[in-house]
């Protein structure tokens, strides 16, 4: 199927091919005398229905997401003086350094935790950007 953009090919009405539908026309039952016509009724499909994403895009998008939760997280958890000692409080931070990796010292600040806050803040909206643009490449 190629795609043509602001050309038109002029037909004819004995040249023009039927269109081809996806969904069977809806149309209202004649009555029994015959003597109404039958009414056509065309309606688009949903906007859900046209543009719904690949299971990959979804992946790639909860990938995203779920980068970004942690990160926020982590960020939460620190702002809030939370445990490190504590096994989710620790898990989680675990997962915030190792995905917070490439973006250690983007922002180097005096205070270590303002540096924390920037630089996974940073990460997070990195991460959900990617996942985003990948998300949108891979749906058509």
């Amino acid at each position: 199927m190629a795609l043509h953009l602001g050309r038109r090919r002029h037909e004819t009405a004995e040249e023009k091919a039927p269109r081809r539908r996806l969904w069977p026309r809806r149309t209202q039952t004649p009555p029994a005398d015959d003597s109404a016509r039958t009414v056509v009724v065309e309606r688009k499909p949903r906007r859900w229905m046209r543009s719904r994403p690949n299971p990959v895009s979804m992946m790639i998008m909860a990938a995203g997401w779920a980068a970004a939760a942690i990160l926020a997280l982590g960020i939460l958890l620190t702002w809030g003086d939370a445990n490190p000692g504590n096994v989710l409080v620790d898990a989680v931070l675990d997962a915030g350094r190792w995905l917070a990796t490439p973006f250690h010292d983007v922002f180097t600040r005096q205070d270590p935790e303002e540096q924390l806050y920037i630089n996974w803040a940073l990460a997070g909206v990195v991460y959900y950007v990617l996942a985003r643009a990948l998300s949108w490449m891979t749906r058509f």
